[in-house]
């Protein structure tokens, strides 16, 4: 709706003077549902980064970025000074080495994205228009996984180019590496869809930002403390399957099914499991928290 350009006409009352501003129409094209939910989805995915917001906001989201895609550079920068020699980093171990700060910006923009319009109560503006909370629930949860996957592509992306660049022969390297293409992008769409529904089911159960962050972190930090206190202190089958409680784990353990190789830091190899139930584990995890998101905003007071 806008306000018609008219005469204002005041009537006066006893108390003041009220103003009959008039409206009119909208005659526009109507964009539908589908627009909206685009929308929404690119701004909140602009928000992950902290765009179109202060400085502020934008130091956790650029500062783990960096952070992600520095030890790549470097290890990038050693084989181009010293052709021929091993890198600590692979398509493999990288995700699984920089877990912690994919955890850290789970916790840090999960709930930048839904925690602040519960507090804002702005729920029902955008409930009120053509988007569903269906729709709603999944463009938070789908921009959240884009970040993420952004976020682990990136590093993957510099080893790749310092592959290639460090070699002799830069036309066959680049043949070389069209072989570790589903890797590259496989690896951090494995990491990103269930990191991101785990952290969007705890995020939307909190206005509160701080209570949000505090409970994802805690869930990554707990699941991994007592996945491995148990593999330590447990006997038989019980110490081989501790370590699932980890969903990092579980998450190796699907991107060696799929996309890679095992790595020796990651307990996937010790596991008394094969590798599809790793995958069907990490399955059944993204889909209980993306019904859990879905639910969420199914039920909650706009």
């Amino acid at each position: 709706m806008t306000r018609r350009e008219a005469a204002v006409v005041p009537r006066e009352s006893a108390t003041g003077a009220i103003y009959d501003l008039g409206y009119r129409g909208y005659d526009g094209p109507r964009l539908g549902r589908r627009a909206a939910f685009a929308t929404l989805f690119w701004a909140s995915l602009r928000a992950a980064f902290g765009l179109g917001r202060s400085g502020r906001s934008k130091v956790v989201p650029w500062g783990l970025s960096a952070i992600m895609i520095v030890p790549a550079a470097v290890a990038g920068a050693i084989q181009a000074l010293a052709p021929g020699g091993l890198s600590p980093f692979n398509y493999d171990n990288y995700l699984w080495d920089l877990q912690p700060i994919l955890a850290l910006f789970v916790a840090a923009q999960a709930p930048e994205l839904v925690s602040s319009d519960q507090r804002n109560h702005v729920l029902s503006l955008y409930f009120s228009h053509a988007l569903a909370r269906s729709d709603y629930a999944l463009a938070k949860f789908g921009a959240m996984a884009a970040a993420l996957f952004m976020l682990a592509l990136a590093p993957l992306l510099v080893i790749l180019l310092a592959s290639i660049l460090a070699s002799p022969d830069v036309a066959g390297a680049v043949g070389d590496q069209l072989g570790n293409l589903p890797q590259i992008i496989g690896s951090p769409l494995i990491y990103a869809v269930p990191l991101a529904a785990l952290g969007m089911a705890i995020a939307s159960f909190t206005p509160r930002r701080a209570y949000a962050t505090g409970a994802i972190i805690a869930v990554f930090l707990v699941s991994a403390a007592v996945g491995g206190i148990l593999s330590e202190a447990g006997r038989g089958r019980l110490s081989l399957v501790a370590p699932l409680i980890n969903p990092f784990v579980l998450l190796d353990g699907t991107r060696n099914w799929l996309v890679g190789n095992s790595i020796p830091d990651s307990p996937v190899s010790r596991a008394d499991l094969t590798l599809p139930v790793f995958g069907v584990l990490t399955a059944a995890v993204t889909l209980i928290a993306i019904g859990a998101v879905l639910w969420r905003y199914r039920r909650i007071a706009a």
